[in-house]
């Protein structure tokens, strides 16, 4: 829902809430707490109002859904982002497959039918169960503080206020940069508009994206005291890239699955040996892996190397 609307030259800038998006980020920190300690406080509170069945549900469609980051995305589109919790559903529950696999290409992937509704009905008791009674707190909280950002941004100027969005992000007369594991930049006078959203889940992330020609930020509202310790995942992936027999399974895995069985083979290691180092990746979800009939089979998580460079930069930057 827009808050709020702001132009300074040929710089258009929307200010807006969506409920979809803070649920959907909930319920990302609910798939990796261990990465967000500024929520630390929440999860423990939440873990005993929340059915075991449920949790259980949202992690296990973490995999499917990239820890619920890649729905995130249809919670910008119009008139999701305008709608109540309920009612975006349903929307979102009407488009077909081919529209949801159209979002899901972006990040290389695809979804079936029936993994499309078992998404949306985890969303809908979710929403039903717990969240209803988060929104009604948060909803109210987090539109008056984007209204006090918005009198922010017209004493001190748009791009002065935007720069104070995200201590990696930078702002000049010509470009907005990103600065995470690479910089992304964006020309200023190439874009429609920039639309800026709060949401108190995302710490420490700096979620952006742009589609036709729109920017979409989001800015962090805390709602607990910053947590300055180094993250439980942070650990658990440095700690599984520093031995060399791991990374060696890693390079076993880069163009196909594999058993304990073959991987201790080629690489003339025990069985016993080999299952130690596959129990430390996958704790880091460098790996991941999947019963084909009397093997349990281990393949590389792509998207987790991927993303080495920016979990160290993350922390380091933050």
């Amino acid at each position: 829902m827009n808050v709020g609307f702001l132009r300074e030259n040929e710089l258009n800038v929307e200010f807006a809430f969506s409920p979809l998006f803070e649920m959907i980020a909930s319920m990302h920190v609910i798939c990796v707490p261990e990465h967000h300690l500024d929520r630390r406080k929440w999860m423990e509170e939440i873990s005993d109002k929340i059915p075991h069945d449920l949790l259980h549900n949202i992690r296990k469609y973490g995999h499917i859904t990239g820890d619920w980051l890649i729905p995130m995305d249809f919670s910008d589109f119009s008139p999701y982002k305008d709608l109540c919790i309920p009612d975006a559903l349903a929307e979102i529950e009407k488009l077909s497959l081919h529209q949801w696999n159209e979002v899901y290409e972006l990040y290389d992937k695809i979804i079936s039918w029936e993994e499309k509704n078992n998404i949306i009905e985890i969303m809908k008791i979710y929403y039903e169960m717990f969240f209803y009674n988060e929104i009604n707190f948060l909803q109210p909280f987090l539109i008056h503080t984007i209204k006090r950002k918005i009198n922010m941004f017209m004493e001190e100027g748009l791009l002065n206020g935007m720069a104070k969005i995200h201590e990696r992000l930078e702002i000049n007369e010509n470009k907005i940069i990103f600065h995470k594991n690479k910089d992304y930049n964006f020309d200023l006078d190439k874009l429609d508009k920039v639309v800026i959203t709060a949401s108190t889940f995302i710490s420490p992330h700096l979620l952006m994206h742009e589609d036709k020609n729109i920017l979409y930020l989001t800015m962090l509202v805390s709602l607990e005291e910053r947590n300055e310790a180094v993250p439980d995942d942070l650990i658990d992936l440095l700690k599984a890239l520093g031995d060399g027999t791991r990374l060696r399974i890693l390079r076993e895995m880069k163009t196909e699955a594999a058993s304990t069985q073959s991987l201790a083979l080629s690489l003339n290691l025990t069985e016993a040996g080999i299952s130690k180092h596959l129990k430390v990746l996958c704790k880091a979800r460098l790996i991941e892996k999947k019963r084909q009939g009397n093997f349990m089979m281990y393949s590389i998580n792509k998207d987790s190397i991927d993303y080495i460079p920016y979990k160290l930069y993350e922390f380091i930057m933050r």
